[in-house]
């Protein structure tokens, strides 16, 4: 059990320096990394929150809707990528 919540602490700390990088990157190279920073903050809190079954069983449904859009945002740059002149 203590070493889950390790792991868990790790895992928040992680989002939380992508969320400092990405907001860093914002700040002094393009705007385009904010989404990034945003999402990164909103992670750090999801992930601390994993000790009870509720928001173990959130975070999974979170994860498997953040690999969809993922897919689907792969797809639709090859399709752009690739698209016919």
């Amino acid at each position: 059990m203590n070493n889950e919540i390790g792991m868990r602490v790790l895992t928040s700390l992680v989002a939380l320096g992508i969320f400092i990088v990405a907001g860093l990157a914002a700040f002094y190279q393009n705007i385009l990394a904010l989404p990034l920073a945003i999402i990164g903050l909103i992670f750090v809190p999801f992930i601390l929150m994993q000790h009870n079954e509720k928001n173990a069983h959130l975070a999974e449904n979170l994860e498997k809707l953040a690999f969809v859009i993922t897919f689907l945002i792969i797809c639709i740059a090859f399709i752009c990528l690739y698209k016919p002149i």
